[in-house]
This record gives C-alpha cells, sequence and structure tokens, in this order.
C-alpha cells in the first residue's frame, strides 16, 4: 500500500466521502469506474481506515527446506563469481572454475542457513509475519467533481465520515425530533417511588394551595366579629 513517491505524514484529503468499502479491491474498482467516466484521478483519492498491524503465524520450514533453499541461492551466487573470475583469467580451466565455485557457495549458503535456523527456532518455534491491515477503505473526492462522481458510480455503501471529510447530514426523524423536544428529566424534578409516594417530604395538591389562603381570610373575618 505504500509505493514509490509516498509521502509519510502527508494530510488526509479533504472533499466528499463517496463510498465505504470493505476491501481495497472494491475502492479500486469503483475508482476504474470513475476514471473511466473521465474523471480526473487526480481528484481521487483512497483512505485506509482503522490500520491494524496483523501478525500471520506459519510453521517452520524443515532443515531439510532450509538446505535446499540454501543450496540453490549459494549456486547461484558462485556462478556469478565464477563467471568473473573466468573473465578475469581469460577464459582458462573456465568448468572447472565454474565448478568449484558453484559447490563452494551452495555448501557456504547450506551451513549459514540451517544454523541460522537452529537460532531462531531457538527464539520462537513459529514463523510470523507482520503486515498492515486496514478495517475498510473510503472512497474521498475533491468536491469539484463530487457530483461528477456520484452520479457515474450511484449508491455506493457508506460509513461513518472520517476526519477533514465531509458527508451529507441524513434529516431528523420524528422520534428523533421528540426526544430533542421532551423535557429533560432534570427539570421533572426528583421521580416517586414505585408506590407512587414522594421520596421527600408531602406532596400538596395545588387546588389545596389555592383554597388555603381563602379559608384563612374567612377565619380572620369570623375572628373579628
Amino acid at each position: 500500500m505504500i509505493g514509490p513517491g509516498a509521502q509519510i505524514g502527508s494530510p488526509l484529503p479533504q472533499g466528499q466521502l463517496v463510498g465505504n468499502y470493505r476491501s481495497y479491491e472494491s475502492a479500486m474498482s469503483a475508482v476504474d469506474r470513475a476514471v473511466d467516466a473521465g474523471v480526473d484521478p487526480r481528484f481521487l483519492s483512497i483512505v485506509g481506515r482503522d490500520l491494524r498491524s496483523v501478525y500471520r503465524l506459519r510453521h517452520r520450514p524443515s532443515y531439510a527446506a532450509v538446505a535446499g533453499r540454501g543450496a540453490l541461492q549459494g549456486a547461484f551466487f558462485g556462478l556469478f563469481i565464477g563467471l568473473l573470475i573466468s573473465m578475469m583469467s581469460g577464459g582458462q580451466d573456465m568448468f572447472m572454475t565454474l565448478g568449484s565455485t558453484v559447490a563452494m557457495g551452495a555448501v557456504i549458503w547450506v551451513l549459514f542457513g540451517v544454523i541460522g535456523e537452529v537460532m531462531r527456532r531457538k527464539q520462537m518455534k513459529y514463523a510470523m509475519i507482520p503486515s498492515m491491515s486496514a478495517v475498510s477503505f473510503d472512497l474521498v473526492v475533491d468536491n469539484a467533481v463530487a457530483d461528477q462522481v456520484t452520479s457515474v458510480l450511484g449508491p455506493q455503501p457508506q460509513g461513518q465520515p472520517s476526519p477533514n471529510v465531509s458527508a451529507p447530514v441524513p434529516p431528523a426523524t420524528s422520534s428523533e425530533q421528540d426526544a430533542e423536544n421532551a423535557e429533560p428529566e432534570s427539570a421533572r424534578g426528583i421521580p416517586d417511588l414505585p408506590d407512587g409516594r414522594p421520596q421527600f417530604g408531602v406532596r400538596v395538591d395545588e387546588g389545596s394551595e389555592d383554597t388555603a389562603p381563602a379559608r384563612d381570610a374567612d377565619s380572620d373575618s369570623s375572628t373579628s366579629r
């Protein structure tokens, strides 16, 4: 995913999120369709989301496989060295020189390969292959060609917008509006007990509060008489 000309630490592309894909191949297919329709590829970007380090485990190769691979590599290296020596010596005893250098290279490579495998097996009994992988891939396009790309690709799988990427805001549903207009819990006061009684004090009805001053006024007038 990081090729020649890649800039480490460059800012994220800004634009509109067109689609979110589960695989890199799906994102590349959408880009190919947009480019075939005449969109300038400079306005398109694929952004990997949630990069993860993946370590895949494998069995260690057998000593026979290590020896065979080492012998093959050593033979090619010995052949190269033998050709150089033969060219420097004027081509005298070329076959003997090539045979000796090929055999010597194979033996040396086998010894180093087997010794290195023994040391690696003492540290770890299995092979570990590290790699980088993204959970999903965003197709981000410049705002100047966003409408053109959207019309060419049509509806695409969407995900949560990444930073510096604008996405259309869906209209609020009736349930969300009711929730926003609903009175918060703190404004409604302290809730009652399960049996209906207040948690603190005694509940006084509003009607009794309104009639209380009138009864006090009647009692005061009767006393003055």
